[in-house]
């Protein structure tokens, strides 16, 4: 069989990040993500394995 690329699973757990200047990203709701201004803080961080992007959410 061919190579198979592996996907980096690590991608898609939740994992800390903190931002020093504020940004425009999606920001994961009970609604679903949405796209915001995403204030300076402490976030937890994924892929989105369906949009592709980067999604974040509150720690």
């Amino acid at each position: 069989m061919a190579n198979q690329q592996s996907v980096d699973q690590d991608a898609f757990d939740w994992q800390p990040c903190s931002f020093v200047l504020p940004r425009v990203g999606l920001i994961l709701s009970r609604h679903g993500p949405r796209t915001r201004v995403i204030m300076p803080g402490h976030y937890l961080v994924r892929r989105s394995r369906t949009l592709g992007q980067w999604i974040y959410r509150r720690a």
